[in-house]
């Protein structure tokens, strides 16, 4: 039967749970260590809750799962109203949710413990670290650091340092087979950056019809055309320039989107080549 007595504490500093193979809780030096049944100098696991509750505090302890998500590791993303990864597709691994929707909101960070996505609280997931480009109303660079700032990631690192102030370039190749589906870079222009131009080099020209080619930066929340369809002929092989500054705010930092129409042609191919810079102060 269960008996429970009102009692106050021991006068000694080991107390044993369950019988005498049973683990042991020692008080040593102002704390507690958890030890095996000789009590002395072998420790056992201690299990605690990996999230944190609205009563939280700095003192409490963490687990595994919340130092692992002090800089998570981000392998997979998704959209939150879109489709959204099963519990068990990316088991043992953090996500990223990078558009609001279902229950999801754009920067929370997900570990998928398996049977469940969970979320983890912004009080865990301080920093993470990418492995592929995120496009969405959040975008990320592929292997880049990032701080949250509030309610918002910010890029940090070397990353930053080396590259501003310099011109860079993305380049997607494109091809007649391309038709009705849009090519995409795979590296995100990021927020502050400013667009230099854009140029299409037309290698193999295509063959019959009006075919067009459209230049956009996909962007989460609004697209931008950097290089329209009546900025270059892709009947002639020939290079097309469009100089313009565009400047990318975080409604239009995304992936470069090459949107090519055949118009009937059985042949032609290129490469978009947009080139940007992140200035300094």
């Amino acid at each position: 039967m269960a008996l429970f007595a009102k009692l106050r504490g021991i006068m000694g500093n080991l107390f044993q749970v369950d019988g005498p193979e049973g683990n042991n809780i020692k008080s040593t030096s102002g704390a507690f260590e958890f030890l095996d049944s000789a009590g002395t100098t072998t420790f056992v696991k201690a299990r605690m809750a990996d999230v944190p509750t609205s009563s939280s505090t700095l003192k409490d302890g963490v687990n595994l799962l919340m130092a692992r998500g002090r800089i998570a590791l981000i392998e997979f993303s998704f959209d939150g109203g879109g489709v959204v990864p099963s519990p068990g597709d990316n088991t043992n691994k953090f996500g990223l949710c990078h558009t609001t929707g279902g229950g999801y909101t754009a920067g929370q960070v997900i570990f998928d413990t398996g049977t469940a996505l969970q979320v983890m609280p912004d009080e865990v997931a301080c920093h993470l670290t990418t492995t592929t480009a995120v496009v969405g109303s959040v975008s990320m660079i592929a292997n880049g650091l990032y701080a949250r700032e509030g309610a918002s990631w910010v890029l940090k690192g070397d990353v930053v340092s080396a590259y501003t102030g310099l011109v860079k370039s993305i380049e997607v190749p494109y091809a007649y087979t391309d038709d009705g589906t849009p090519v995409e870079s795979t590296t995100v222009i990021e927020a502050g950056s400013r667009v230099l131009r854009a140029w299409n080099k037309v290698k193999l020209a295509f063959n019959v019809g009006t075919p067009t080619v459209l230049v956009e930066v996909n962007g989460g929340v609004s697209d931008v055309t950097l290089m329209a369809t009546a900025d270059s002929k892709p009947r002639k092989a020939n290079t097309y320039l469009v100089e313009e500054i565009t400047e990318i705010d975080s409604d239009i930092a995304g992936p470069v989107r090459v949107t090519v129409d055949k118009s009937g042609s059985g042949a032609g191919n290129g490469i978009i080549v947009v080139e940007y810079t992140t200035p300094f102060a």
